[in-house]
């Protein structure tokens, strides 16, 4: 009877043990996708900054060869 106690209570840590690395699991899971998310979203948030970026720049030569071309021509 001992011996059978005893290997209740082992299969019994073990199936705790299980469940235990399996919740790890999930959340490890739930993090990397998180992160993947997070990671998408800054990815899209820089491209919009480059777009900006290249929006201002295209307007700013276009007025600093305004002003250039103005004083050339009085």
């Amino acid at each position: 009877m001992d011996e059978q106690k005893r290997e209740e209570y082992f299969a019994r840590k073990e199936e705790e043990w299980q469940q235990k690395q399996d919740r790890w699991r999930l959340t490890a899971g739930l993090a990397e996708f998180l992160a993947v998310v997070a990671g998408v979203a800054v990815c899209l948030v820089l491209v919009l900054l480059i777009a900006s970026l290249a929006s201002w720049l295209r307007q700013d030569a276009a007025g600093t060869f305004a002003v250039f071309i103005n004083m050339f021509k009085q």
